[in-house]
């Protein structure tokens, strides 16, 4: 069984691989490839981390990176701007621009000037220039005073002609506060009066070019019927240059048709893709491969030169810096068009670049995503399942009507298949966080089969793979820990910590619960007795 599973795991990655990179035509490599960093969702890399990860990113063909940051920089002058987010001074910033230079990469600042400043909303020192609960007030003077502030420290800092501005997801900009004071206007005359203020402040401090996400323009202008492209482009302020970012979309004409769009509006767009790191601890590398490998199908037809992989941290960056390594050289090798499966050559690449084995990450990453994948979940839906009431995997054997006891035996199998690489694989967290997931998705397998049957000797050997499963969350809480210390600033840790320890602490709760009962001191354990009944319909 173990065999035909590794198999089907090999084949359906194959699969996406071949598509991916048969569309790809030889040679014809996006001119110009960045990776984004995320340092806003509760992470914030030390700069020994960020110098460690831009020579690997100059080894892996990447001439260009972006740190997005909301409030995670320090801007004197501004209370609590950044209050317990941790954050660069301008000290850190030019050391990073430095390490930048050396590996020949260019640091693009990438701020927020009107939404996704939610973190630094929520004092009431901002309430001078908050329009609602994420957006700054447009119109308001103070809003552009602060506005300067984030340009000429990223200027100072890092210097360069080109600054990212954000702009993104902030639909409630003309209303709230600013509907208040100046009523209802149109909403896109109001983002282009806003844009226009912020590309005068960018202009002043030195930046020529702006580049904005498009998702707020882009989506006005479909919703305008009264002007044509021709007349919108002409209000578009110069230097502007719009980002058509999409990280989900499987259709190849869909990227094809947004970039002919946004080139009406504006030229060609820089396009950023996504490698999916981000709300999991393991890149969703199924996924990347095949949202990404459309889009640059796309963006090659169409000869567009500029690509930004985005590796975002939603829900509290708690991905494994590990997985980044990995996530940015497939992508890499995919924008090339090089084949992007563990062979020999990428391999003994990725090896002289990171000293990791990019073979035992890429099945941690593919069997993560399998088949669990057909349930729409993330890689942590076992590693977080409730050790009592095993919720999700009952909800896994119910969805996946009769055969899901057979395809989570065979899932676990695959994953005691790959533990046999983990040794001398350099990827010490994500092997222990395999591990971990392994032995307690081994354990509640068993534990559900016992107690069903109450069967006390099978139940026994059901406590002994807790037992198991008990130590490897304790060793992945544990390593984790170290890795978050080694890479990160603290702040933001305490998040993940409660999350991690919370797991534990049920699995502690469930080793003392089944030991009482062993030694007669419970005549039954409620929650199991719950678990063993008919799940019914799944949601």
């Amino acid at each position: 069984m173990t065999m035909k599973i590794i198999a089907s795991v090999a084949a359906l990655a194959g699969a996406l691989v071949c598509t991916a990179a048969e569309s790809q035509p030889e040679g014809a490599g996006i001119k110009k490839l960045g990776a984004m960093l995320d340092v806003s969702r509760g992470r914030v890399y030390k700069v020994s981390y960020l110098k460690r990860c831009f020579e690997r990113m100059s080894k892996m063909g990447y001439n260009s990176v972006m740190l997005y940051t909301e409030d995670t920089y320090r801007l004197e002058g501004v209370p609590k701007w950044g209050l317990t987010r941790g954050g660069y001074t301008i000290e850190d910033v030019k050391e990073i621009k430095s390490a930048a230079d050396a590996n020949g990469l260019e640091l693009v600042p990438c701020i927020q000037t009107l939404g996704h400043l939610e973190k630094w909303l929520r004092w009431s020192d901002s309430a001078d220039v908050r329009c609602n609960d994420s957006t700054i007030l447009v119109g308001e003077p103070k809003t552009y005073e602060l506005i300067d502030k984030m340009v000429a420290f990223w200027q100072e800092g890092a210097g360069g002609s080109r600054i990212h501005v954000g702009m993104d997801e902030a639909w409630g900009f003309a209303d709230g506060e600013y509907a208040k004071r100046y009523g209802n206007r149109p909403k896109f005359d109001v983002f282009l009066e806003h844009l226009k203020k912020v590309c005068e402040i960018c202009n002043r401090h030195g930046y020529k070019e702006i580049l904005i996400w498009s998702d707020m323009f882009y989506g006005l202008y479909r919703d305008n019927k009264d002007l044509s492209a021709e007349e919108i482009s002409k209000k578009i302020p110069a230097g502007v240059r719009l980002v058509f970012w999409d990280y989900y979309n499987l259709d190849t004409d869909h990227y094809r048709r947004t970039i002919d769009g946004h080139t009406e509006l504006n030229g060609k767009p820089v396009l950023a893709g996504g490698a999916l790191v981000w709300d999991r601890f393991i890149h969703f590398r199924e996924y990347t491969l095949k949202a990404l490998g459309a889009f640059l199908t796309a963006a090659k037809e169409k000869e567009c030169p500029e690509m930004w992989i985005t590796l975002w941290g939603d829900n509290g960056a708690y991905h494994i810096p590990e997985t980044i390594d990995e996530a940015m050289f497939t992508c890499a090798e995919l924008a090339a068009g090089r084949p992007v499966e563990p062979n020999d050559d990428n391999c003994a690449r990725f090896k002289a670049i990171t000293g990791m084995d990019f073979k035992t990450l890429s099945k941690i990453s593919d069997i993560q995503s399998h088949p669990n994948f057909n349930l729409g979940t993330h890689d942590t839906t076992f590693f977080y399942d409730d050790p009592l009431y095993m919720l999700e995997i009952r909800n896994a054997i119910a969805k996946w009507d009769g055969d899901g006891l057979n395809r989570l035996l065979a899932w676990r199998d695959a994953l005691s298949d790959a533990e046999a690489g983990f040794d001398g694989s350099g990827a010490p967290v994500s092997c222990a966080y395999s591990r971990a997931t392994l032995t307690k998705l081994d354990y509640s397998l068993a534990m559900l089969d016992a107690w069903k049957k109450k069967d006390a000797d099978k139940i026994k050997e059901a406590a002994a793979k807790l037992d198991k499963a008990v130590t490897a969350m304790r060793e992945f809480c544990e390593i984790y820990r170290d890795n978050w210390n080694e890479t990160s600033q603290p702040f933001g840790f305490d998040t993940i910590q409660k999350r991690n320890s919370s797991v534990l602490a049920r699995m502690e709760e469930a080793k003392r619960r089944v030991d009482e009962y062993l030694a007669g001191k419970a005549a039954t354990i409620p929650e199991f007795d719950e678990a063993v009944k008919p799940f019914g319909n799944t949601w």
